[in-house]
């Protein structure tokens, strides 16, 4: 009988778990069961501390820091910690069905740029907010990224993780005992200076230098070797290995793997929004061209064209402040298309009633004056909406609303679960008509789901239902919370996203 097979037999069953079998005992400090959870009836991963280290104090004592580590934290991007036996010296995790980057690679060598990009803007994600509760991970590496077979990411083996300024005497790393991988170890690392999240930020640098050019920038014949090119060589732009990483992709790789801390993005955020401005290319520019164009025709169009030709402007004009409100030109090309349509209503008005105006004049001067206060509201909508006046539901735009009271009123449309509009202040003056232009902004649809239904789903901080949730939100960012885990995504237009939790 093997040591594993007697070590099994030993804690069959422990602290409510029933361990299953071995399915690594790869690792330098512990091996890793397939355990159960007794209590729930849930799979389980039990990372055990191999037996030789139980008697070392030191490994004993980094070891349970570990899990006090890791059950601080909770992020759909990090392997969640569930228990912990300090009898046993047993770490029990969620379970994970997948591969490691680092199989993943070795089977297709090199990943697509996209699908690299997303691995790496999950793994900031995790690290982030590890970083925020001062935890840094020490050895980001493709073998501590794990892909489920659902193609979520989760970052594992913060093993030798450390607290940011913490008074711990292993918090700087000593030269004679590298913490970290060769391969992907920062250089502060290697020189004993302090390290921090700028460390882990250098090693997803040296991670995403793999995955998108197929090399490592540093290899050396050995461990010295290496670990003297992170210190002394200039690496290879990624953009002279393969001709599809763009100058930006390159920019950012270096940047991230830049010698000097200060020289790299100054947290993982920062290194994130880089990629997803990459991974989801803001659209602003080419709005504002198209609605230019737009507004440009309009001018040399008829009336009807016309009017199809500005309300395209102005839906373009702002979809691109939606992307960026400072964009350089956008708002002054909203002002004039609405303007020139406004110009063109009236003059709608105009034509219909002139003659009917000169014969019925003074019967309509009568009637104003006669009437009982009250006036019209012309308005219109590029798509059907609710309205309302005063807070009160009064019918669907586009339309011509009768008989409203003269006098201050607030306005708004609503299409119900996606969009309501500021509340507008108005004037209806008697026997007049009042015309307004109201534009619905685009949107996409988006469905919300969850391993385990009816979970609470907060959009931009509202309660908007429970798993699963679909739902149309207007272009842009917004905030997506399931059960405590937050995510930030993109809407474009007409998009479709299924995000999972």
């Amino acid at each position: 009988m093997s040591d594993h097979d007697r070590t099994i037999q030993s804690i069959a069953q422990i602290h409510g778990f029933e361990i299953i079998g071995l399915i690594s005992n790869q690792g330098g400090m512990a091996d890793v069961y397939e355990a159960y959870q007794l209590s729930v009836g849930r799979r389980v991963a039990a990372k055990k501390l191999k037996s030789r280290f139980i008697h070392d104090e030191n490994i004993k004592n980094r070891f349970e820091k570990e899990a006090k580590l890791l059950g601080q934290l909770n992020h759909a991007n990090i392997v969640q910690v569930i228990d912990f036996s300090n009898k046993h010296l047993t770490l029990f995790m969620e379970f994970i069905e997948g591969k490691s980057l680092d199989e993943l690679l070795a089977q297709k060598e090199i990943l697509s740029l996209e699908e690299s990009l997303r691995i790496i803007s999950e793994v900031l994600a995790g690290l982030h907010y590890a970083h925020q509760h001062n935890i840094i991970h020490r050895d980001i590496k493709p073998g501590n990224i794990i892909l489920t077979d659902d193609s979520r990411v989760k970052i594992t083996d913060f093993g030798i993780a450390g607290i940011v300024g913490g008074s711990e005497q292993d918090s700087k790393t000593r030269q004679e005992n590298l913490v970290g991988t060769p391969s992907y170890i920062s250089p502060e690392q290697i020189t004993a200076e302090e390290i921090g999240p700028w460390s882990d930020i250098y090693s997803t640098g040296i991670t995403l230098y793999r995955l998108t050019t197929g090399k490592l920038p540093f290899i050396g014949d050995n461990v010295i070797q290496t670990a003297a090119m992170h210190l002394q060589e200039t690496p290879v732009p990624p953009q002279d290995i393969s001709p599809l990483i763009s100058l930006e992709l390159s920019r950012i790789i270096l940047k991230a793997i830049a010698k000097n801390p200060e020289d790299r993005f100054s947290t993982a955020l920062a290194f994130k929004e880089a990629v997803d401005r990459l991974l989801h290319p803001r659209k602003d520019k080419a709005y504002l061209r198209e609605a230019k164009a737009e507004w440009e025709k309009s001018r040399q169009e008829r009336t009807i064209q016309r009017k199809r030709r500005l309300l395209n402007s102005i839906n373009l004009s702002q979809m691109a402040l939606a992307e960026n409100s400072d964009l350089p030109g956008a708002r002054q090309v909203l002002d004039d298309a609405q303007k020139d349509l406004k110009k063109i209503r009236w003059k709608e008005y105009s034509v219909l009633g002139g003659a009917a105006m000169i014969v019925a004049g003074v019967i309509i001067f009568l009637i104003v004056q006669l009437s009982s206060g009250v006036g019209k509201l012309d308005l219109f909508t590029n798509e059907a909406a609710d309205v309302y006046l005063n807070g009160v539901k009064i019918g669907t735009a586009p339309f011509v609303f009768q008989n409203i009271p003269a006098g201050h009123h607030k306005i708004a449309v609503e299409q119900p679960g996606f969009y309501r509009s500021p509340e507008k202040d108005i004037v209806i003056k008697k026997g007049q008509l009042l015309s307004l232009n109201e534009i619905i902004p685009s949107g996409g649809m988006v469905m919300i789901t969850s391993s385990r239904p009816g979970m609470t789903v907060k959009i931009d901080g509202v309660d908007s239902g429970q798993t699963p949730l679909s739902r149309k939100l207007v272009i842009g960012r917004h905030s997506i919370e399931v059960n405590g885990i937050t995510r930030e995504v993109l809407i474009q237009e007409n998009d479709h996203l299924t995000i999972a939790f």
